[in-house]
This record gives structure tokens, C-alpha cells and sequence, in this order.
């Protein structure tokens, strides 16, 4: 095995895990969202709820 695809192979692992992170965000947020907040679960993808919550986070 080369250095070449070694590194391949580690940002392909990389990524993955970076992809699936964002997926499981996604998911876990509109589990919350629709289940325990009582709201659309696909709501939490519309911006006027990210203001929201960055404004009580704030």
C-alpha cells in the first residue's frame, strides 16, 4: 500500500465520519424538535427556528 492511498483512505474515513455526524445532528434535532417540542419534526429545518434558537441561546 502506497502513502498515497493510505491518505486516501484516512480522509475517506474522515469525511465519512464528518458526514455522518451531520446526519445524526439532523436526525437528532428533529427527534427533539417533533417529538418532544411538540412541533413539525421538518420544521427544525426552516431558518426562522435556527434564529430562534440562536437568539435563546444567546
Amino acid at each position: 500500500m502506497s502513502s498515497s492511498d493510505h491518505i486516501l483512505r484516512s480522509l475517506i474515513k474522515v469525511v465519512g465520519v464528518l458526514l455522518a455526524g451531520v446526519i445524526l445532528f439532523i436526525v437528532g434535532s428533529m427527534i427533539g424538535y417533533g417529538v418532544m417540542g411538540g412541533g413539525n419534526p421538518f420544521g427544525v429545518l426552516l431558518p426562522d427556528v435556527w434564529r430562534h434558537i440562536l437568539d435563546f441561546v444567546q
